[in-house]
This record gives structure tokens, sequence and C-alpha cells, in this order.
């Protein structure tokens, strides 16, 4: 009985032994199962991309936008003609007479001494005239002798230096250099000017004779301009003037205020 006891004792003590040894091998603790590991994938290096920029010189000329010019009113065209036969203080109109009964008595041109550019322009000028004028109208065979209403005479400086004032009564010149002297019924050019230069001169001079002896402060293109320039067209303005000054309805002498009762003019 003893024996059984102390057999059954012995067990019940080695079992704890056994119980008490697996617990100390054993986790102490619930782990959570290990992360899996996934290979990262390498970044790619990026890639630097250079642009150039094309510039633009800066000498490169700006973009220049043309205006457009105002159209002409009926003030603009008989101011600028009031201006060009009255404008340099004339006080009677000095455009060439007009006989109903002799019929044209002032229509013929002549160049004496000029070049074929000389008379191609005359030619251009007289074609035009006539489609402007009412009244006066040019032969259109130009003349090359001295025997013309209008002559046109080109002279060397020296020649044009020996001039004296009886022959003329304007003088367009620059500096000491005659440009062109002009008379009743010749005009005097310097046969050394060139270019557009001498036929602007040839017709400025040309249109004074015609009883355009004014200028103009506002049109820089209009062969009447004021300042030295090689202008050598009837602007539109110009071509107006025309058509007033030869117009059915004056004559030589009138005068400013004459004018005035057949053409109107704008007063401030």
């Amino acid at each position: 009985m003893e024996q059984s006891r102390l057999f059954f004792f012995l067990i019940i003590v080695l079992t704890a032994v056994l119980i008490l040894a697996a617990g100390c091998t054993g986790p102490s603790s619930v782990q959570a199962p290990a992360a899996t590991t996934v290979p990262s994938t390498p970044m790619p290096t990026p890639v630097i991309t250079f642009t150039v920029n094309t510039l633009v010189p800066a000498t490169s000329a700006p973009v220049v936008t043309a205006t457009t010019p105002l159209p002409l009113t009926s003030d603009d065209v008989t101011q600028h003609f009031m201006d060009l036969a009255f404008g340099s203080g004339n006080t009677q109109l000095n455009r060439l007479a007009y006989n109903a009964t002799l019929k044209f008595p002032k229509n013929s041109i002549s160049l004496f001494s000029g070049n074929s550019a000389d008379t191609a322009l005359i030619q251009s000028f007289i074609d035009q005239f006539n489609d402007l004028s009412a009244t006066n109208q040019f032969l259109t065979n130009i003349k090359t002798s001295t025997n013309a209403d209008i002559v046109i005479r080109f002279v060397p400086q020296t020649g044009m230096d020996a001039i004296t004032e009886e022959f003329y009564t304007k003088e367009i010149k620059s500096g000491n250099i005659s440009y062109a002297k002009i008379g009743p019924h010749i005009i005097y050019v310097n046969n050394d000017l060139t270019g557009d230069e001498r036929s602007h001169i040839v017709l400025r001079s040309l249109l004074y004779a015609l009883g355009f002896q004014g200028e103009t402060l506002k049109y820089p293109d209009s062969v009447f301009y004021y300042q030295p320039n090689t202008n050598t067209r009837l602007t539109l303005v110009d071509q107006k003037a025309i058509q007033i000054m030869y117009g059915a309805g004056l004559y030589p002498g009138m005068t400013v205020a004459n004018v005035k009762n057949v053409v109107y003019v704008k007063t401030n």
C-alpha cells in the first residue's frame, strides 16, 4: 500500500517536471507571422531632355501695320486749292487764260534740249491734265523748239547763273544752286539735275506757270509739298485742285473773295 502511494507520487512529480520543462523551451508569446518581403523594383534613371530655343535676332525689324489714310473731304480739297492758288501771297488767280472765241490760246508746250525721259514725263502730264481740265486743253504733240506757248528749256548750271531776273519771276533753288527759273512763257531748268529730282523740278515749274504758285504743309506726298522732295506724281488731292482751277467757273484775275463766291471754302 505504501509502495503504491509512493509510485503514484513519483508519477505526479515526474509529470510536473516534464510540463515545466516543456514550458521553458516553448514560445513565450504569440508572434505575428513574418512579413513576406517583396523584392523592390529599381527606379529608372530619369532621362533629361535639353530643348534649344530658337531666338529671334534682336535686330529683326518690327512689323509695322500700315494705317489707312482718312478719306478726303470737300473741305480738304478746297483748302488745298486755296493754299496753292493764293498761299504764296497772290491776290489774284494766275491760271492760264481761256477765251471761248479764240479756243485755248495757250495750248502748246515745247521741250527745248530735253531728253527722252523729259518728253515722256511731259506727255504723261498733258494726258492727265487734259482729263482733269474742263477748259484749257494742251496739244498732245510736244514741240522741240522755242516756238510754243510754254517753253521748257534745259541749260547747264553756268547758264542758269547767267539768267537775270528780268527773264523770270520765280526761282527754285537749293543753297546757291539754281534748279529752275520760271518766267511768263519760258521755264529754265538746270540740265545737271537727274532722276526723280529732275522730274520733280520740271513738273513743279510747269504747274507754277499754270497758276499753282503756293505750297502745302499738310500733304508730304504732294508735288506741292513745301520741303525739298522728289515727288513726281499728282496725288488725288492735287488732281482735285487742278479740276477746281481749270473748271468752268473760274478765270484769271479773280480775287480770293471772287473765288469764294464760286467755290465753297470753309471758314473757322
